[in-house]
């Protein structure tokens, strides 16, 4: 593989949450997932993607971190669909990032025009952290043994000498045919969130880097399809 499609995108707030956190403070992670990232990217071309139709490597990051109290509308799953919670309504601090900057390559260059005209709107997160696209281009690329993946997110495995927070995550999800039921999650395993601004070289599988006068590296994820 030598040439991937890249987008990039920005925003005013993003909101990647640490999932299972359910009392207290709603917390960011330092990265979004890769459920977060195919949402964006269906998002754009209007309609749901499949992690087997695509590999995406993404690299983010933002300014600071803040935090609003909001109320938010609780929801509970009777074991058929997902209904509103007997309880209501409650108030929450919740974290959110300023000005991020998303990057994110992909192997599918056929789908260059639906990032220049989208379908929808992308977002990071809540539906107002609405996110512009600054820049898509075809891009040239090489394998490398190891590069700088601040701002990644990394399948975790013994021996991994990264710095970043473990998580517990979906790779993906699929929706369930009926509405209000819910999702199935695909192939959930452990992953290294790594801050931005961590930036220290990496050895693992599947680093690329960009062709150009100033490189950038980023891991190229390949999902597991059950």
């Amino acid at each position: 593989m030598d040439k991937l499609l890249e987008i990039q995108f920005s925003g005013w707030t993003a909101t990647p949450r640490l999932p299972f956190v359910l009392s207290g403070n709603a917390v960011c992670m330092h990265t979004p997932s890769y459920s977060l990232v195919l949402g964006i990217i269906g998002c754009c071309l209007g309609r749901i993607v499949l992690s087997k139709e695509v590999r995406i490597g993404f690299k983010y990051a933002y300014d600071t971190i803040a935090q609003d109290l909001e109320t938010r509308q609780r929801l509970e799953y009777d074991g058929r669909k997902v209904k509103q919670h007997s309880k209501g309504t409650d108030a929450y601090t919740r974290e959110f990032h300023t000005s991020p900057k998303l990057t994110i390559w992909i192997d599918r260059l056929d789908w260059k025009a639906y990032f220049e005209n989208p379908v929808g709107t992308p977002s990071l997160g809540r539906s107002q952290d609405i996110l512009k696209i600054d820049d898509v281009s075809i891009v040239e690329v090489e394998k490398v043994d190891k590069g700088g993946l601040g701002g990644s997110l990394l399948p975790f495995s013994a021996g991994l000498q990264a710095g970043g927070q473990l998580v517990q995550l979906a790779e993906s999800y699929l929706e369930n045919e009926n509405v209000g039921s819910g999702r199935t999650p695909q192939a959930s395993k452990v992953f290294i969130s790594i801050p931005h601004d961590n930036d220290m070289e990496v050895e693992f599988n599947s680093i690329y880097q960009t062709k150009a006068a100033k490189a950038v590296s980023f891991y190229l994820h390949e999902f597991i399809n059950e």
